[in-house]
């Protein structure tokens, strides 16, 4: 199901915080201190991106964690699976749906209609594009009241 935890909403704010530095290698205690994560969980959460192949790893004195060269173009759905599994908005839009009540369910198809809308947009933004939101702007109605935290 498509609920963004705490853990993947961290990484995420990790990735872009390492996307900003372009290549330049920043240690935990550097990406926790820009971030506002305490130590240990930037620590496990650089361990999972190292291990899913998001950010890479170099020891030593210049050493730390930066972004893979494809991290920055990777789409939020493909970010997001990669992190949190599944991204289907309901069980019966899921790739392994089992719904008790699917053969009488008026409104699945609508649900699965709306999944591939949420995919699509979800697809067509990037890492890159979360940094820099201009181009997300076009998905946002001007009527939907948007709040900035700066």
């Amino acid at each position: 199901m498509l609920r963004i935890t705490k853990m993947t909403d961290y990484a995420v704010l990790i990735l872009a915080n390492l996307a900003l530095h372009d290549k330049k290698f920043l240690t935990a205690k550097e990406i926790a201190s820009e971030t506002h994560i305490s130590l240990p969980t930037s620590q496990k959460i650089l361990k999972k991106l190292n291990r899913n192949n998001l950010v890479i790893s170099k020891q030593g004195a210049s050493g730390g964690y930066a972004l893979e060269d494809d991290t920055k173009n990777i789409s939020v759905a493909a970010l997001l699976k990669t992190l949190n599994g599944d991204l289907s908005i309901t069980q019966c839009s899921s790739n392994d749906h089992q719904c008790q009540v699917e053969d009488f369910c008026n409104i699945g198809d609508a649900w699965q209609m709306i999944n591939q809308r949420v995919q699509w947009a979800l697809n067509d933004i990037t890492l890159g594009d979360l940094i820099h939101p201009t181009r997300i702007e076009q998905f946002i109605s001007t009527n939907i009241p948007v709040t900035r935290n700066h």
